[in-house]
């Protein structure tokens, strides 16, 4: 009976440690997974859509404004009195005496009584109602563009900082690897010094290296956080320090024909036109005609009977405005002249940059695969020097050099790899 509950106990004790290394676990998180908080939290981004769909109410507005009839309901009540009228102090006469004060009898006629339902129709105004369309979905599509910009950039931003934080998090689990080891070295070393095999001073050597690499771990997980608190921050996510980043697998995007810059320049020069349509807009005839019906009066004795209706057009033509037209012709002939030189340079500017960082991804490739060669012999060299720092046959500070050129040239490789993904990023980054 006893020795079933020892091995039940131990069943439970095996199956606790397995639970808490699962739990313990840092949860692996992709590039994907800041993209996708970017996408969901940004407040630019958010922004963004709610003026696209403001832009496109902005169209029904249009409409509304522009071909369909306005109508109101008017009300007016004035009274015009006479003082000194025929001996009233106050009168109200459409009569009054030579020698009474107020408004002339045939401007205020005593006084208004209107009650009205108006209703005005613009005529013959599609051109103009178009143009003012043409300028709404030019500005609405600018907004797109703006959208696509400002997500470019912020992937941009947290992929630069995401490789960042990788490269510490290799940088942590070299230093981790390296100290683990070195503490297995220590527990040999006092042993061998316990034998008389080695000195003393070799086992505090080796203590005093394992320090200094305590110090250099933990320098990297301070960097190592930092970098991690930028990556959520950017990405307006909740900061969770217990995570472990992904690899990358980042690649440099085939050139494109078509770059976004001429997306810009397309919309930019659609709004050259918009706005000059749109200031031309009052050079064109207006033709409104309006309706209204009801009550107007100017005498309160039998006023039932000013109930009536009346029709009516206005039209409106600018003769003379001081060669405003032909100043904003010429004003938007020079911003087309801008925008053409901007996007030649842009053109030029872009494939250069391009193909200069091309040359760099290239030169820094085959660095990184001359350093992984020459790695991969200096980690046959520190095995060869553990089994020999066990036998006692090299030195403590042959064996902590060989260590120390080791835990160097891997830092170096990291730091390679992450400016090869780094440049691969601003690529990517250029050619869109």
């Amino acid at each position: 009976m006893s020795l079933k509950f020892f091995v039940v106990k131990k069943l439970l004790s095996l199956l606790f440690i397995f639970c808490a290394i699962g739990i313990s676990r840092a949860q692996e998180t992709s590039l994907d997974y800041f993209f996708s908080k970017a996408l969901k939290n940004n407040d630019s981004l958010f922004n963004l859509v709610n003026l696209k769909k403001i832009g496109q109410l902005q169209q029904q507005m249009i409409i509304a404004q522009n071909r369909l009839p306005q109508v109101d309901a008017l009300a007016d009540i004035v009274f015009a009195p006479y003082f000194n009228n025929n001996g009233k102090v106050i009168d109200i006469s459409t009569n009054p005496s030579n020698n009474a004060f107020g408004y002339d009898a045939g401007i205020s006629n005593g006084g208004l009584y209107a009650a009205q339902l108006k209703v005005t129709q613009q005529l013959f105004n599609r051109a103009i109602t178009d143009n003012i369309l043409f300028q709404n979905k030019v500005q609405n599509q600018g907004l797109s563009l703006t959208y696509e910009e400002v997500y470019h950039n912020l992937k941009n931003n947290i992929t630069r900082i995401y490789l960042t934080a990788y490269g510490y998090q290799l940088q942590e689990e070299l230093n981790q690897n390296l100290l683990t080891d070195l503490e297995k070295r220590l527990k040999i070393i006092g042993i061998l010094v316990k034998n008389g095999i080695l000195l003393q001073s070799d086992y505090l050597l080796v203590q005093v290296n394992l320090d200094q690499t305590k110090i250099q771990l933990q320098q990297v997980r301070n960097d190592l956080r930092e970098s991690l608190r930028q990556l959520y921050s950017i990405s307006t996510a909740p900061l969770n320090q217990n995570v472990t980043l992904s690899f990358p697998g980042l690649t440099i995007m085939p050139k494109k024909e078509g770059f976004f810059f001429e997306k810009i320049f397309v919309n930019d020069s659609l709004r050259v036109e918009a706005n000059l349509k749109g200031f031309n807009n009052k050079y064109k005839p207006k033709v409104s005609a309006f309706v209204d019906g009801g009550l107007n009066a100017v005498q309160i004795p039998n006023i039932y009977h000013k109930i009536g209706a009346s029709a009516g057009l206005q039209f409106t033509l600018p003769i003379y405005d001081g060669h405003q037209r032909k100043i904003n012709a010429q004003q938007n002939a020079l911003r087309k002249e801008t925008l053409l030189n901007s996007r030649k340079n842009s053109e030029i500017t872009k494939k250069n940059d391009l193909q200069s960082l091309i040359n760099q991804i290239s030169a820094q490739g085959e660095n990184l695969n001359l350093m992984e060669q020459q790695l991969k012999k200096q980690d046959i060299l520190m095995r060869l020097y553990k089994e020999k720092l066990v036998k006692g046959q090299v030195s403590v500070i042959d064996y902590l050099n060989v260590v120390q050129n080791y835990k160097m040239q891997e830092n170096a490789r990291i730091q390679m790899q992450t400016n090869l993904w780094l440049l691969q990023n601003q690529y990517n980054y250029i050619n869109w």
